[in-house]
């Protein structure tokens, strides 16, 4: 996409005309080397870009299209250094482009209204740099997910997703569905990877049905779709013995690689473990086989991934809570201990029902509950905690963490409506505290996430307006 427009010779913008075109230059073969998945070439580039642009800033003084373009260079930068392993100049880069692009809304909306109090026409929905920090924040929960920190990367998915329902685009018939099912696809891999393997299938599941519904997987869906969403669907699938779902997404990705004409051995590999798993043998067989002529790698691969524990989920977690509280109140548990019934009514009321839950907005279903959720969340991580459950723990404390972030962003949205003020530090810090305990207990251990979870919660009290406490 050109940001830049042409400008007349008789304006005598001769440094700043070659400023702009070794910035499009530069710009245009860091993306060719992205492609070519050569990101150190990538990052060069980039950064040819950015002196050119330094120059054009110093030559034409407040040209409007710098900033813009200014945070779509620093949204490749971020890409490029995740892909070279360089997750804290990934970060970095996207927090300077996520700024510049919510500058750039703020003064997209005082236009906005201006135009509106002159008695112009009225637009609804978001302004454009809304989608493009809505994009910034889906690369960074990459990086955050690449480094192992749960609730930055999930904070924000569930920020990104919010712009993209803001846009419209969850909404039936929307031309943005593609955007919809494309962040989903990305949202999938990053619940699997640090986050709630349930709802990582339900973004992979709803995913596939929106590029279903919008005529199938085209070439265009296929990084996304059979890249990301199709495979968690399958693995998660197959784990949970839906033999005739895993297969069915199985095939999409069979047919994505036999049409785009790359090898098909690792697809063929998913289905023979799948159907052989499924006690196929005969049928198996022959996948099994077409597999093993690309590489045996592959069939052992699935193998893993088959085998693979996954982390409890939210609703794993208070469903066994709730099982085993009766018997330990029946043998003089201290008082304090959460109740099998309020574990019950939590339980229902974050993870069941028939709402779209793909992040922590999702879950919450009354704002003004939240504090009371999260405090006795927090309460539960500690029990977990104490019995030394600690994946359970982590599970539970990092989604109390999550639902007070979106119960603070949600009260920043709202601020006129009657809960927009919920009182919610108590419980924050409720939250926070059982988290710092677990990760003690980690790092005295010498567990090599707690690093990681350090550098988390750190972030954690940033974004709830902790960090001076």
């Amino acid at each position: 996409m050109k940001i830049f427009r042409r400008r007349g010779a008789s304006q005598d913008q001769d440094r700043t005309e070659q400023a702009i075109q070794e910035y499009r230059t530069a710009y245009e073969r860091g993306l060719a080397a992205e492609q070519g998945q050569e990101p150190a070439r990538a990052l060069a580039e980039f950064a040819r870009a950015q002196h050119a642009l330094d120059r054009l800033d110093a030559a034409s003084p407040g040209l409007t299209e710098v900033p813009q373009a200014r945070a779509g260079l620093l949204y490749a930068m971020g890409r490029a250094r995740t892909d070279a392993g360089d997750v804290t100049g990934a970060v970095a880069a996207l927090d300077q482009a996520e700024e510049l692009y919510q500058r750039m809304e703020s003064e997209q909306l005082a236009t906005r209204k201006e135009g509106e109090q002159r008695g112009g026409r009225q637009e609804t929905g978001p302004v454009p740099a809304v989608l493009l920090t809505a994009d910034v924040r889906l690369r960074r929960a990459r990086a955050h997910a690449e480094w192992d920190r749960p609730f930055s990367a999930l904070s924000d998915l569930d920020m990104s997703i919010g712009g993209y329902m803001r846009a419209g685009a969850f909404s039936p018939l929307s031309d943005r569905s593609g955007d919809a099912a494309r962040i989903l696809a990305v949202g999938a891999r990053i619940q699997l990877r640090v986050g709630d393997h349930e709802l990582a299938l339900e973004c992979g599941q709803e995913s596939l049905a929106r590029y279903q519904e919008m005529g199938g997987v085209g070439p265009e869906a296929i990084p996304y779709a059979i890249g990301f969403a199709a495979p968690v669907v399958s693995m998660l699938e197959a784990k949970r013995g839906q033999w005739d779902a895993a297969l069915a997404v199985d095939g999409l990705i069979l047919e994505a690689a036999e049409l785009g004409g790359v090898g098909s051995s690792g697809a063929h590999a998913r289905i023979g473990v799948h159907l052989r798993e499924a006690g196929r043998d005969a049928e198996a067989a022959g996948h099994l086989a077409m597999a093993a002529r690309g590489s045996r790698d592959r069939i052992a691969e699935m193998e893993r991934e088959f085998g693979s524990v996954l982390a409890p989920s939210l609703r794993e977690v208070l469903l066994e809570a709730e099982r085993t509280e009766p018997t330990r109140l029946a043998v003089g548990v201290r008082s304090g201990a959460p109740d099998p019934l309020e574990i019950r009514t939590l339980r229902l009321s974050l993870c069941g029902g028939d709402g779209a839950r793909y992040s922590a907005t999702g879950r919450m279903n009354v704002v003004d509950a939240v504090p009371r959720q999260v405090t006795l969340l927090a309460r539960i991580g500690r029990q977990l905690i104490a019995s030394e459950r600690l994946p359970s723990a982590l599970r539970v404390l990092w989604e109390a963490l999550l639902l007070c972030d979106a119960a603070s962003r949600w009260a920043a949205l709202n601020t006129g409506a009657s809960t927009a003020a919920v009182p919610l530090r108590e419980a924050e810090e409720s939250a926070l505290a059982g988290a710092a305990v677990l990760v003690g207990m980690l790092k005295r251990s010498g567990d090599p996430m707690s690093d990681a979870l350090t550098a988390d919660l750190r972030n954690a009290r940033e974004r709830l307006g902790l960090s001076a406490h």
